[in-house]
């Protein structure tokens, strides 16, 4: 597994969209290191189908052949919490009468377990963490093949966490707690995605995912531009301003001015002065300027995609 890291950074444009090679170059690898033969079908047998319809892209085997575990693979760098996607997958899953699911992209890795008794949160841990140790042990919770029967002498996690030390491709930013009034969901719909939702205004927004990889807490439609230009406001220490709306009229969507009064806004201290930014938008409108805001931001930046759980 020495090579994980050095593959991702070599050939990320071909990893990016080639599931095949993310597997190979990045899955496997991380698959064997726990003790899983993948060259031997009985133990780790790939393109699972039932029917004409289920299919996953790895079913592991325990030791008397009943299946155990499911992961599933997407190319490098791909969104692993597409809405829809996590639900099928879960299916899929338990239709192999499987309680336990990984979804991974060879670096990022999203755990689903307890599946029999309707759990649906993923644990999630990356490989790209400057610190291992917390992803070292998340595999050799739930992905060992000892644990399956095999009999197989478990790396221990500093030996693990050795075997992908390299230098790190992607720079991930761990998850702080959310406050005890949210409501923990892991299906998030990324933000660009969110106005083709016949029924988005009726809906109602419970967390969002910032760019750096943050969760925070929603109430509202208008939350969601207000964490955004938080965001925004701590990351471009030089905006212009004032700054109009995506709709490029009359309206500034930042500004020193104060909005008149009955219209929404929040305040923020920007250069050591109160800053102003306009939220009296309908839910589409507040996506589509949230998005046009992160603009400001630098790519580099950005380590995921900002998303919205329901």
């Amino acid at each position: 597994m020495q090579s994980v890291y050095s593959s991702a950074e070599t050939n990320a444009s071909l990893l990016r969209k080639n599931e095949a090679a993310t597997r190979a170059a990045l899955i496997d690898p991380v698959l064997r290191a726990l003790g899983w033969d993948t060259a031997n079908v009985q133990m780790v047998e790939p393109e699972r189908t039932i029917g004409s319809e289920l299919r996953v892209d790895y079913l592991l085997h325990d030791s008397e052949g009943k299946p155990r575990l499911v992961v599933e693979a997407k190319c490098l760098g791909a969104s692993l919490d597409k809405h829809g996607y996590v639900s099928k997958v879960l299916g899929y899953a338990l239709g192999f009468k499987v309680q336990t699911v990984f979804i991974t992209d060879g670096l990022h890795w999203h755990c689903y377990s307890n599946l029999h008794k309707g759990n649906t949160e993923a644990t999630t841990f990356s490989l790209a963490e400057n610190d291992l140790l917390p992803a070292a042990l998340h595999l050799i919770q739930w992905l060992d093949a000892a644990q399956s029967g095999y009999g197989i002498n478990l790396p221990t996690p500093s030996a693990l966490e050795a075997a992908v030390a390299s230098p790190v491709v992607v720079k991930a930013t761990k998850q702080p707690k959310l406050p005890k009034e949210a409501v923990v969901q892991t299906e998030f719909i990324e933000l660009t995605h969110l106005n083709t939702l016949p029924d988005l205004p009726n809906q109602k927004p419970r967390q969002l995912r910032l760019p750096d990889g943050s969760v925070v807490a929603l109430k509202t439609w208008k939350d969601i531009l207000h964490k955004v230009g938080e965001f925004v406001l701590a990351q471009q220490p030089a905006i212009t301003l004032p700054y109009p709306d995506k709709a490029g009229k009359k309206t500034a969507l930042l500004s020193v001015q104060k909005p008149k009064a009955g219209l929404s806004s929040s305040t923020f201290t920007y250069q050591n002065k109160p800053l102003f930014l306009y939220t009296n938008y309908s839910a589409p409108a507040c996506i589509a300027n949230a998005l046009y805001l992160l603009k400001l931001v630098p790519i580099s930046l950005q380590q995921v995609s900002p998303a919205v759980a329901f």
